[in-house]
């Protein structure tokens, strides 16, 4: 067996791999020996149908399924010995490619022709990103402190309901004035009281004690049936009436903006008074606008580097290789009419991706990152490296059962892979800030969507 390679052109090769009988004729007959003492043919009993009858059966399709895997193999070594770096995988060469004929030649010729990847350099400063920098305006922080506030209220425990209680009951379905034996039952249900609309309604709570017990129907109080199923679950007798057991009373008043306050909400900062709290809230609300509109950079980024990083692509062949690779799901006059627009694009950013991990090898994302990164995910705000030792087994075997599944993992590594990408590109290329406040981007990137779709 010979394997030899031409140039074609400046990215593209031929790769000629010649076999004789001598090179398969031996796996053949090894095949069709293993079907001999397997077959069950009428007239003859289990192994004992002569061979010239399994070879005249079976012996094409054992000699095709022989030739390619050989022809797979040699192919695989020959591009792993060669170190040739290749777009994609090599498909049959349409320019020398000829039927073969296994039972009439005693030599088979099987060509490939493979596309070589270009030399990429990339320019980074050539790369240039118009890009909003996203500040908390005043209202932005009054409102988002507002939001703090709200989330956040003293909390305290009386012994009678007042009219804006909320109140944990114990819920069992009645009827005339009796439990049913038989009937809906939930310990721990959630009344707001905020949620009764009508004075007269809510009288009916307001005063009640911890400990009491009654019989109500929450759909008339609560203004619906709708309203009780939220509370009690969709599988509960929405209209029914309930005795009803307060467990707790729970009264939230709106705290106070100081020291005490401040310490809640940053525990870990040391904030004296009401600037210093609005600064810290302008400085996490500006943190969290960047991880938002950080993909939308991203892609301008990808899109200025495909733009400004010039290199040819054997296009011919690589509209034949996504034709193969989606198995005729697309003919090839959609993948040409698509192939700017949908195909080269995605193809100049992985080939200009690939060449920039392969300068930068800490862009490679580590089995640490995606265990890590799953743990964040899974178990947020844990503190994993001040663990026990018996819990991190724990959460590691967690993790584990994760990885068990490869899209999962591909998931996670893409996920890692445009982060740190990003993070990357953002110390290398050229981007123009422009303070702009949250609600002004969204106006003009809705204004910037609706001009591309109109292009389109």
């Amino acid at each position: 067996m010979n394997t030899t390679q031409t140039q074609k052109g400046e990215q593209l090769i031929s790769i000629q791999i010649n076999v004789v009988k001598d090179d398969y004729e031996p796996q053949v007959k090894k095949e069709l020996n293993k079907l001999q003492h397997k077959a069950q043919v009428p007239g003859f009993r289990p192994g004992m149908v002569p061979f010239g009858m399994i070879k005249k059966m079976y012996g094409a399709q054992v000699t095709i399924e022989v030739l390619n895997t050989l022809v797979s193999e040699t192919l695989n070594n020959y591009i792993l010995e060669n170190k040739l770096d290749l777009i994609g995988y090599p498909l049959s060469d349409p320019d020398h490619q000829q039927p073969v004929d296994f039972d009439t030649q005693d030599s088979l010729d099987f060509f490939f022709e493979a596309a070589l990847r270009p030399e990429i350099k990339v320019d980074y400063s050539k790369a240039k990103v118009d890009f909003a920098h996203i500040i908390a305006d005043d209202a932005a922080i009054d409102k988002t402190i507002e939001e703090i506030v709200e989330r956040n209220p003293n909390i305290t425990h009386p012994e009678t309901v007042g009219e804006n209680d909320v109140l944990e009951l114990k819920v069992r379905e009645a009827e005339d004035g009796k439990e049913l034996e038989d009937g809906f039952q939930k310990d721990f249900v959630v009344l707001d009281l905020k949620e009764i609309k009508t004075k007269t309604n809510k009288k009916k709570l307001v005063g009640k004690t911890t400990g009491d017990e009654f019989i109500i129907n929450l759909a008339t109080i609560l203004g619906g049936k709708e309203k009780a199923a939220k509370i009690l679950g969709n599988d509960a007798p929405a209209d029914s009436d309930y005795n009803i057991i307060i467990d707790d009373i729970r009264h939230e008043e709106k705290p106070e903006l100081n020291e005490e306050f401040f310490k809640k909400i940053f525990p870990n900062k040391e904030i004296k008074d009401l600037d210093a709290f609005r600064a810290n809230v302008k400085e996490e609300m500006e943190k969290q606008y960047t991880n938002e509109t950080d993909r939308i950079l991203f892609t301008k980024m990808i899109d200025a580097l495909v733009d400004n990083t010039p290199f040819k692509l054997p296009d011919s062949f690589l509209k034949r290789w996504i034709h193969e690779n989606n198995q005729g799901k697309l003919t090839l006059e959609d993948i040409d009419k698509n192939y700017e627009e949908n195909y080269s694009k995605g193809l100049r950013w992985q080939l200009i991706e690939d060449s920039i991990v392969k300068d930068n090898p800490d862009l490679a994302i580590t089995d640490d990152e995606v265990k890590g990164f799953l743990r964040s995910q899974i178990f947020p705000g844990i503190d994993y490296d001040n663990m026990e030792d018996d819990m991190k087994a724990r959460l590691d075997k967690i993790v584990d059962n994760y990885l068990q599944n490869e899209e999962q993992i591909n998931n996670v590594k893409n996920q890692i892979a445009d982060v740190k990408m990003t993070n990357f590109l953002k110390t290398k290329m050229k981007i123009k800030y422009t303070d702009q406040t949250y609600d002004d981007f969204i106006k003009s990137l809705e204004k910037e969507t609706k001009k591309t779709s109109k292009k389109k």
